[in-house]
Formats: C-alpha cells, structure tokens, sequence
C-alpha cells in the first residue's frame, strides 16, 4: 500500500510539473473559419503575448498552466479564454463594428470611417484599455497606442505628479489632445530635472477618468499637414460616452510584488434622459496609490573621497542612504458631465464639463549626514552631523484641472453642416515643501562665539514652506462649416480664435529668502504675475474623391 501511495504522488508530481513553463499553441479564425492573421495574443494581465503568423497561428511560453489569455484585433470583439491544457486548440472571433463607426479624426469635409479614411486612424474602445490592467488613462494609452509612451518620473519636483506623454519620441508639447473634437487645455507645470520633454508643457492625461470615455482616436501619419504644428507627434481625441443603456461601477486594486505600491480605484458612469431626445451622461471617479521605492543599495560607494569612519558605519546600517525614489502618492477625484439636446429638427445644443482635483507627494533627494555638514552646521531639528541624521524633503503638490466646452451644430442644407463652439480650461497646480530648511535664513539668524566659533544662541528655520504655485488657462472660439458640392467634392471652412493667459504666484518670504527652501526655492515676488497671448487662424479644406481608391485632397 505504501509503494502504490508513493507512485501516485510521484505521478501527481508529474503531472502537476508538466504543465510548469509550457508553450500554448492555437489558430485564430474569423467566423467563416478563414484564419485571421496579425491577431494580439496576450496572457491577461501581463505584458507576455505574440501575434499570429499570417495563418492565423500562434505560439505563446507561459509560466503555469491553466492561464487566461485575450484574443483582440482591429474589426473584432476581443474574447477572453482560459486554457487548462497544452493541447492546440482554435479560437474563433466575432466582427466587432468598429471599423463601420463614423470617426471624427483626420477628416472635416464629410462622415469616414476607418475603412475609407485617407489617412490610418486607431480607433481604440474603453474595453480595451481597460483590458490592459493599468489603473490610470495614461498608463492604457502605453499598452494599446503604438510609440505612446508616458512614465513616472521620480526625483523630479512636480513633473513626478504629471507623468510626460508623448507621441512617436517627439516632446509632449508635439501631441495634440482633443476631447469630443475640441482642444484639451495644456498644464501649468513645465517639466523639470532632465524627463522627457524638459522646458516643455503637455496636457494632464490624469485628468481624464476612463470611466468617462466611450473611445480614443489616434491620427499619426499627416496629423500636423491637417492640424498644425501642434500636431507634428500626432493627435488624440478622445470621445466621451453618450446615452448609454446600463449605469455602471467598477473598482479595482493592486499591489506590486515588492509590495509596496497599492492602488485603490472606483468609478460610476450613467445617463439620464435630458428633454426629449437628449441626454445627461455622468461620471464620477477616484483613484488612490501609495508610493514605491526603488532606490537600491548604492551602501558606501556614494561617499565623499575620504569619509569619516562614522559615516561608513552610518552608510552600511542605512545602505538606501535614506532614498525614497519610486512613484509618488496621489489621491484623484473627477467629475465628468457630457450633455445633449436637441433644438428642434435641424439644430443641436451639446456641452461637456470636466473637473479634476488631485494631491500627491513625491521626494527629493536625501540630504545625507556627510553632504551638508559644511554650510548647515548647528542645525537643531535636523541634529548636528554628528549625530549622523540626514533628512528627505517631500514635494507635495496640489493639482485641479477642468475643461468647459458649449456648441450648437446646425443642419444648414442637405449635405451641409456647421459647428459653433466656446472652450474653457484651466490647470492650477500649487506647491507645498516639507521636512526642509532655508539653510540661508538658518545661519543668518545663528550666533557664534567670535573667539571660539561655537554656537551661542541656535537659529531656527521653518520645517515647511509654500514656494507659491502656476495657473495656465485658455479660451478658444471656433466656427467650421461642412458640405457636399457634388458627389465626389466635398469642403471645409472654419476659423478659431485662442486666447492663453499664465499666472505664477507668489510664495510665502521664507520659502524665496536668499537661496530659499532647501530642494524647491519659492516663487519671489519679481518672478511672480500674469501673462497673456492671442491668436486668430482659419483654414479651408477641398477633398475631390476620384474614385474609390484615389482621393485628391487640398
């Protein structure tokens, strides 16, 4: 009995062992059994996948078995299947109606859709950024656009809240971001401390709550030949839901597998019927995250050329030398509200209203016991070097950002359509430092024994600071009209006028004295007020459609 019980845990082993690290083969297929070449692969939840060959057939190494993977391709609905066996096995995906849906990007004179738009457009629906796991738009957007790229970027004031985003490796500033076809307002931050675009602005993609979007565009090839040089990455434009059928709440949570990071999120989405024949669309939404730390264990090798011994002792019971570089906290809130209603048979009357608030806190960079010896001295709070404390300035800030838009379309003639619009948005963001010093204002107020130079009476600095902060808003006008001259001629004419006004506040005097707070210096009052331009353009489009395989545009 006891050989019997032995080989059967031996052949349980076995058999548990042989399905560790295998290779999952398939084939894809359309519903009338034609293999679907180019189809995404990906084992859900994870950056692991292949595409299919062009017989429709995969091969994909995972880790364990069973294993959910997702099957998603332009034109289909993407389809979830959990595999509990490495026998091949055929997938087959239905036709999706996305390649029918009107899109709005990359074309003014007439309705396209993807299948006879002049230019490749992606049209990506919210079940698909969703499906990448990322708790955050921007953080979709770099699993499902290709060359999208936004990161988190530690140790770098307040560009750590912002996460700069970019189109094809051009700067944040070369992507031009559009809400229901309307311009998204850029942030009042420049990004600092050598990340990606340094000395430019880009829009908050936080600002935006998923649960708000029904899908996001992307025009890349000729963007800038259409939009401007605003648009010489490439233009998104993401589009809001409507009057969707079902309300719907979603929460989700994670952690890293470090464990540190955990992030918390919620959102509702519903509509409500507005009049007749318009609607309400609401969207409420909150995210949480905690930081993480990556700072690794430099240990002694950061020391100066010729460290005391106490700082070596220091440096091997502290080997992070009390870092913290990761991603910061941050708590989000969002309103979204986008709204229609018809204005008798020929005209109507949209609107949509976004409004983001958000707090984080991130770190510079720790002020070691052995780095500011020298120029701090008798510091008090911070205790003298000797005692071998260093301290980590936090950068917290706060962020709202809100967009405004209100239009009319109008039906002029049959074939004839006109658009009259007003944008408002607006990014605020103020600053708070804390567990800092202005080293400056601390030795200026310190008292020395002129004999000996020891300390008589310590001075004192505050440990928090208010450097003050930067508002950025615009308003923009535009009107467009849209027609068919005939058949095969269709054109566009339209005209904006944008106004951007900056302010940069003042802050509080310690925060600005001399060298000011330790790690972030205050706005002083000759850096601070309010700055303003203008612009006015027009534009006229004329597209003749040879046949259907030949467009002529100008």
């Amino acid at each position: 009995m006891e050989k019997k019980m032995k080989f059967l845990v031996c052949v349980l082993l076995m058999s548990f062992t042989s399905i560790i690290g295998q290779t999952i083969k398939g084939t894809v297929t359309d519903e009338s059994g034609t293999p679907l070449p180019f189809v995404n692969v990906l084992e859900k939840d994870t950056a692991n996948g292949v595409s299919t060959n062009e017989e429709g057939r995969f091969e994909l190494k995972v880790e364990k078995i069973p294993v959910t993977l997702v099957f998603s391709s332009v034109g289909f609905v993407a389809l979830e299947k959990t595999v509990y066996s490495i026998a091949e096995f055929t997938v087959v995906l239905k036709e999706g109606n996305v390649l029918d849906e009107v899109v709005l990007t990359g074309n003014r004179s007439k309705p396209r859709t993807i299948l006879d738009s002049p230019v490749p457009i992606d049209n990506i629906d919210v079940a698909e950024l969703q499906n990448s796991g990322k708790a955050t738009f921007d953080r979709m957007l770099v699993f499902k656009v290709p060359s999208f790229n936004a990161q988190n970027q530690a140790i770098s004031d307040a560009t750590a809240h912002y996460d700069p985003a970019d189109l094809r490796g051009l700067g944040p500033s070369r992507t031009l971001v559009l809400v229901n076809g309307k311009r998204k307002n850029q942030s009042a931050q420049v990004y600092l401390n050598r990340t990606p675009g340094k000395g430019e602005v880009g829009v908050d993609l936080k600002s935006i709550p998923t649960a708000a979007i029904e899908r996001v565009e992307v025009l890349r090839d000729g963007a800038s030949a259409q939009y401007g040089s605003d648009a010489i990455a490439g233009v998104l434009n993401i589009i809001l839901k409507k009057n969707v059928e079902f309300s719907t709440f979603s929460t989700k949570a994670g952690i890293t597998s470090e464990k540190d990071g955990f992030n918390f999120s919620a959102d509702f989405n519903t509509a409500f019927d507005f009049g007749e024949g318009g609607f309400i669309n609401l969207t409420l939404g909150y995210y949480n995250q905690e930081i993480t730390n990556r700072a690794g264990s430099p240990g002694v090798s950061d020391l100066p050329a010729n460290p005391l011994p106490n700082w070596v002792e220091w440096a091997q019971d502290n080997p992070r030398l009390g870092m913290k570089v990761g991603q910061p906290e941050m708590e989000k809130m969002d309103l979204f509200v986008n709204i229609e209603h018809p204005l008798g048979e020929k005209s109507t009357l949209y609107s949509f209203h976004g409004f983001t608030k958000r707090e984080g806190k991130s770190f510079a960079y720790y002020r070691a016991p052995y780095w500011r010896q020298s120029d701090v001295g008798d510091t008090g709070f911070l205790t003298r070097p000797e005692d071998f404390k260093g301290y980590q300035p936090t950068f917290e800030a706060e962020i709202t950002d809100h967009i405004n838009a209100a239009g009319i379309k109008l039906s002029l003639a049959e074939g004839w359509n006109a658009d009259a619009s007003i944008t408002y948005g607006a990014n605020d963001v103020f600053y708070t430092v804390n567990n800092s010093v202005n080293r400056d204002y601390l030795v200026d107020h310190t008292t020395y024994d002129i004999n000996t130079g020891d300390v008589i009476i310590g001075g004192t600095s505050p440990r928090t600071f208010k450097p003050g902060g930067y508002r950025l808003t615009n308003v923009i006008g535009n009107f467009d009209v849209s027609g068919l001259i005939s058949e095969q001629l269709s054109t566009a004419i339209g005209i904006e006028y944008k106004e951007e006004g900056f302010r940069a506040f003042e802050g509080d005097p310690l925060s600005y004295y001399k060298g000011g707070s330790d790690s972030f210096a205050g706005i002083k009052p000759d850096e601070a007020g309010k700055w303003s331009r203008n612009n006015f353009a027009g534009y006229a489009q004329l597209d003749y459609d040879i046949n259907k395989d030949f467009l002529f545009g100008a």
